[in-house]
């Protein structure tokens, strides 16, 4: 089974930045997946394609790079309409982008759907590929970082919402990654499509918003109805970090095929001006920016204390002058 790694760059000078985002160039994902692209050709596997509504202007921010070594590009046909002021609006073109797939790839290929902030460190497991194969999909389940810090309460309410039913077994699944043949894709999109409908009909009851909350909707509905969807977390096929975040040991991360760096955009911007990607290079600018956010929560925590000392100081001293 082939593999077809694509990504979305969904430019609007008009829409909301990415809550992550803090580069106002709406080019910068396209540093962003220079950086995707040299690291998939690093590790052997296929080029990246950009999948992109203005083909023209990111071909520009291309010029300069070696035609070898380019991303290929392709033109979104985006048809979804939403506010743009959206939390996480161009993520939820990807819709089209799935759409458009599923009607395009060969039948042995693979869609190999990445967010841009991403690198690759290894290539994937032959194993898990095939398994994936056999499923038709494959999706990271993010359930463990999403249920504790909101509620798994309203997480699965906002998921059952959008999905209009009761699910067996409520699951979030990351949109950093995902696996489909074109048969599962066929299968996904108009459920996906279904669900997205619900989601923009009662966009103001939701807590979350974004392309994790229809898709993963999605996900649940077919996975009640039979159809095979392998959790590729469990096999370290991609890790999502933070910097400075100890959900895990920083060294975890580094036997994961894909990692996901949502609050790492500059340093993956940083490393796109490189020819190639150095793993090493990488991990080590990675570890600096880990300790820096180590360093940054700790101070946070530590103005949170003095803030309560200094409450509780005043309210006693207003609590003796009361009484005197």
């Amino acid at each position: 089974m082939n593999l077809f790694p694509c990504t979305l760059v969904y430019v609007d000078v008009d829409a909301s930045p990415g809550p992550n985002s803090r580069n106002r160039d709406p080019l910068s994902y396209v540093s962003q997946a220079i950086c995707l692209n040299n690291s998939l050709r690093q590790v052997g596997m296929p080029r990246l394609t950009i999948m992109t509504n203005a083909p023209a202007l990111v071909a520009q921010r291309l010029e300069s790079m070696a035609p070898e070594r380019r991303p290929a590009l392709m033109t979104l046909k985006a048809t979804i309409e939403l506010p743009k002021n959206t939390s996480f609006y161009a993520a939820h073109f990807k819709l089209d982008l799935m759409d458009q797939m599923a009607d395009s790839l060969p039948a042995d290929t693979m869609l190999l759907l990445l967010d841009a902030d991403m690198v690759a460190l290894l290539p994937l497991a032959p194993d898990l590929i095939e398994r994936c194969a056999e499923a038709g999909l494959g999706a990271f389940d993010i359930s463990d970082q999403v249920f504790p810090p909101y509620g798994s309460e309203r997480v699965v309410a906002d998921l059952e919402i959008v999905a209009d039913r009761r699910l067996r077994n409520p699951r979030w699944y990351g949109g950093e990654f995902l696996l489909a043949t074109p048969a599962a894709l066929r299968r996904l999109v108009p459920c996906a499509r279904a669900s997205y409908a619900r989601y923009i009909a009662e966009i103001e009851r939701l807590r979350h918003h974004g392309d994790e909350a229809f898709i993963s909707a999605a996900l649940n509905v077919l996975a009640d109805e039979g159809q095979g969807l392998i959790e590729v977390g469990a096999y370290q096929a991609v890790g999502r970090h933070w910097p400075g975040n100890n959900y895990r040991d920083v060294r975890w991360f580094r036997c994961c095929s894909f990692v996901h760096l949502p609050g790492g955009k500059a340093l993956l911007e940083k490393e796109a001006r490189f020819a190639d990607f150095v793993p090493d290079r990488f991990w080590r600018h990675m570890r600096v920016a880990h300790l820096r956010g180590r360093v940054r929560h700790a101070l946070k925590r530590i103005a949170r204390l003095l803030s309560v000392e200094r409450l509780v100081t005043l309210s006693a001293c207003a609590l003796r002058s009361a009484k005197s």
